[in-house]
């Protein structure tokens, strides 16, 4: 997919899914600190949700069509600065102040060397400090929309504990998230081999976001998710 069209793919999805955003944030709140590197941004929904969160953000965005879009929606607003730059090249993490924690949700499968963008996130989080990593999971389930919207890889648990403690960092716990996105994803992808759900499921998945978590907190417990997030923590 041309990178254009893999900016505005990205940007529907953000744009039509808040209440799922609200949700992931939910999931991973209790491991962010006072200061937080939302790395690789997109249109700045986390950041956002981070600055209501009263966090102070640094954020890192490749994109330069979403880092000017991110520096006027926060225009003004000192808890925010904007740094233009990839998670793969460490010049460009050296400008950025050491943080707390690092927010990185569904970005590492869009790099190729993932692990040299965990090893850099390592080198500016504060020892201690965490990192809350979210991938799509399950590689058998790789398929038509993961290449439209520019994966390298979906992730087994296995493989991604491997990667990042090999970029450094102590892997805490992992678990598995959004379980009842599996069935369209591999509909779509798989069987309809479509490029993207579209904004209209987009849209209808986002408005039942409060059934599915009620019935993945009481119900599936972690057992399988269409993602993975990892907690880690930089070793003292």
């Amino acid at each position: 997919m041309p990178e254009d069209s893999l900016s505005e793919a990205l940007r529907d999805q953000e744009q039509a899914m808040p209440g799922f955003a609200r949700w992931m944030y939910r999931a991973v709140r209790g491991d962010m600190g006072a200061t937080v590197l939302d790395a690789g941004a997109g249109i700045g929904t986390f950041t956002e949700i981070l600055v209501r969160d009263r966090r102070r953000v640094a954020v890192l965005e490749a994109a330069p069509e979403f880092v000017e879009h991110i520096r006027t929606r926060f225009s003004g607003d000192d808890r925010v600065t904007v740094h233009h730059g990839s998670l793969t090249d460490p010049a460009a993490l050296a400008m950025m102040p050491e943080v707390d924690s690092v927010l990185c949700l569904n970005v590492l499968e869009h790099i190729e060397d993932d692990v040299i963008a965990m090893r850099n996130l390592l080198q500016r989080t504060k020892p201690g400090g965490k990192l809350v990593a979210l991938v799509p999971a399950y590689p058998r389930l790789f398929n038509k929309m993961d290449k439209a919207v520019g994966h390298y890889r979906r992730y087994g648990r296995g493989e991604l504990v491997e990667r990042l403690e090999r970029a450094g960092w102590k892997v805490e716990r992992v678990f598995r998230f959004n379980a009842f996105g599996i069935p369209g994803w591999f509909l779509g992808g798989s069987v309809l081999r479509r490029s993207t759900p579209g904004r209209s499921l987009y849209r209808l998945f986002d408005k039942l976001v409060p059934v599915f978590s009620l019935l993945e907190r009481t119900l599936v417990r972690g057992a399988f998710g269409l993602s993975l997030i990892a907690v880690c923590r930089r070793p003292q």
